[in-house]
């Protein structure tokens, strides 16, 4: 882990991995949304118009935080594929999102039988590095509640819409790229306080141990607990599991090295934009940057499936692609829809690493012997 800004101040296939929450190349069984993409006629650049129909029988709210709903954070709404097949570069952020904070101004109210309509611009958050003739596809989760309900005890509703094609004139699509700055801003400049250094060191030190206890558990051929958030018991996917724990552990084990780069100030300014976010990563570039709410959280759990510092400092960790590929998406949050995924979602679902984290530390002596679970 380097922290760029810590130092100074104190002397997200592995190609088809990320599709964010909200499009994943997952295999789509649910019918409840149906979702239709049309190119969009305009003097802006690759647009698309997409209706969302809640063709089942209940009334839902459908989160907008992250998902293909958000108009605001620059998140992935789209898989956008040039004519080879490739996927065209996603340059935005991975949301985590404060549970008891949300409001119901985060979720979209969908009836059943009913339709809405949004429109999509791919290319504020898309690199395309030359013109000519993309494809367009929306699929994934999005997370949902049933209304009037605005929590996560519903699992997330999978959907798929039909591809269409667009052409993309590559410079007027780059002048439409509003996280361009990103990219340039990997160097970052000191901004951390006494407060927050201080939060932050914890954190990945606790980060480390809870990691550390957590694989060990899923190496356990008889954990419970491991069947419980990842719906087998396969050897395979414990050793999946097991090793991108002690990943995670390894990368918060240290603040001067490491492929990750740690920020304890919201540089780019993302965390006001919309929805109570604790952090967000920016896979691509093994970046995570913590938000004023991460600082409300106690340093460890102090209630079952109840969210920290040290576990939502797990969830950031497992989205940077350099620390474990495929990196994590936000398929679900919160326990009752991560444990409903199937196995395939779960491996690569973020909170199903941090709320197993959560668990396992409920269980753990008070004192966390770091050097001993290395071992």
């Amino acid at each position: 882990m380097l922290w760029s800004s810590l130092i100074n101040l104190a002397a997200l296939t592995v190609a088809e991995a990320h599709l964010n929450v909200h499009n994943s190349p997952l295999e789509v069984r649910d019918a409840t949304l149906q979702v239709t993409l049309e190119p969009v006629l305009s003097d802006r650049v690759a647009e698309v118009s997409a209706t969302i129909k809640n063709s089942g029988s209940s009334d839902l709210n459908l989160l907008k935080v992250g998902t293909i709903l958000d108009d605001k954070l620059p998140v992935q709404r789209v898989l956008i594929a040039d004519d080879l097949g490739n996927h065209v570069p996603f340059r935005g952020i991975e949301p985590s999102i404060r549970y008891d904070a949300l409001k119901p101004s985060h979720f979209q109210l969908l009836p059943a039988g009913e339709s809405l309509n949004i429109t999509i611009d791919p290319a504020k958050v898309h690199l395309f590095e030359k013109s000519g003739t993309y494809s367009v596809t929306a699929q994934g989760l999005i997370p949902a509640a049933l209304a009037p309900l605005t929590d996560f005890s519903h699992p997330a509703i999978a959907f798929k819409s039909n591809t269409v094609s667009i052409e993309v004139d590559a410079d007027a699509a780059a002048s439409r790229l509003v996280t361009a700055a990103l990219v340039e801003r990997t160097n970052l400049q000191p901004g951390c306080n006494e407060t927050t250094l201080d939060a932050s060191t914890k954190s990945l030190s606790n980060c480390q141990a809870l990691a550390l206890a957590a694989a060990a558990d899923a190496a356990d051929p008889a954990s419970k607990r491991f069947v419980e958030y990842f719906r087998t018991n396969s050897s395979e996917a414990r050793d999946v599991v097991v090793a991108r724990f002690r990943s995670v552990a390894e990368e918060c084990g240290t603040t001067d090295t490491g492929v990750s780069r740690y920020f304890c100030y919201d540089y780019y300014g993302i965390c006001e934009i919309e929805g109570p976010l604790n952090a967000y990563t920016l896979w691509q570039f093994n970046t995570v940057v913590m938000c004023p709410l991460f600082y409300g959280l106690p340093p460890l759990p102090v209630g079952c499936h109840r969210q920290c510092q040290a576990t939502t400092t797990i969830h950031e960790i497992t989205h940077c692609e350099g620390v474990y590929a495929p990196h994590t998406n936000d398929y679900a949050y919160a326990y009752d829809a991560s444990v409903a995924l199937p196995l395939e979602r779960a491996l690569l679902n973020a909170d199903n690493y941090s709320l197993y984290a959560n668990g396992t530390c409920r269980r753990m002596p008070k004192k966390l012997d770091v050097a001993r679970m290395k071992n």
